[in-house]
């Protein structure tokens, strides 16, 4: 299933994001680094982050180098942005492909205020396009691999 990102804040902006922290809809948060820029699209480095981790960067505990280098997951993608950042899918790329151009310079360390309570505690609002809501009705159809996952991330809830 390809996976859906949506704009949550721009922490950098410099005539367009710069850097800013996306989610999916499966609620799992994204920090997104331009690494190339055209008059056509954007393209941005996108990593997996945790709550926890991305509260540590806010407060100028981990650089931006680390993130990329060291990620929690195996995981990382990239994203071609037309326009606004909505509704965007993101891509995977294999480590060993991943161009050095792309990763930040080291010594990056980025402080927020303390307003970044709210983004990392926060509910996800979301807004599902149809393709997205067909592709939740297909997955609807396999049961016991919802009952497999809900069991994996805690979740008591009753399967129709």
């Amino acid at each position: 299933m390809q996976r859906i990102i949506q704009h949550q804040e721009t922490l950098i902006d410099y005539d367009s994001p710069q850097l800013f922290v996306a989610y999916d809809q499966f609620k799992t948060q994204y920090l997104c680094l331009l690494v190339e820029c055209s008059e056509y699209n954007d393209k941005f480095l996108c990593v997996p982050i945790t709550p926890s981790r991305l509260k540590d960067f806010f407060s100028g505990w981990v650089e931006l180098r680390e993130i990329y280098d060291n990620p929690e997951s195996d995981e990382l993608f990239y994203a071609d942005v037309v326009g606004v950042i909505k509704d965007i899918q993101l891509i995977p790329i294999a480590r060993e492909s991943l161009s050095e151009k792309w990763l930040p310079e080291g010594d990056f360390y980025f402080k927020k205020d303390n307003r970044h309570e709210d983004i990392v505690n926060s509910d996800v609002v979301y807004q599902l396009s149809q393709e997205q809501i067909q592709d939740l009705l297909e997955l609807l159809k396999y049961k016991p691999l919802l009952e497999i996952l809900s069991q994996q991330q805690g979740i008591e809830a009753e399967i129709v």
